[in-house]
């Protein structure tokens, strides 16, 4: 015998896989359009992509993951570039996820 979803279980489900699909682009465009270059390499596995005299942005390459890393004079944000970590960040409503896609558009 089979339990039937419930309507709030099918609209669960439904935005969890608007959000995986989200993560599947934003992953997609994360590969597609992310250059670490040297210039930006500061050491310690971290790649800048901006910054003023109390904020930044960067890639963290730890563990043999990359992270997005926000750290702002109010607040941080990180972000585990995997399909999970940008997934769960979107669940989460992370606002670095946010930030993270405007750092990767093509």
């Amino acid at each position: 015998m089979t339990e039937e979803l419930t309507y709030e279980q099918v609209a669960e489900l439904e935005e969890a896989i608007k959000l995986k699909n989200k993560a599947k682009k934003i992953m997609n465009d994360f590969y597609e359009n992310v250059k670490l270059e040297i210039k930006g390499y500061k050491g310690e596995g971290r790649f800048s992509f901006w910054h003023d005299q109390h904020n930044d942005i960067y890639i963290d390459l730890k563990d043999d993951k990359f992270y997005f890393r926000c750290r702002f004079l109010h607040e941080s944000y990180d972000v585990e570039i995997t399909f999970n970590g940008i997934y769960q960040a979107l669940k989460n409503k992370n606002r670095g996820v946010e930030h993270l896609e405007s750092h990767i558009r093509g």
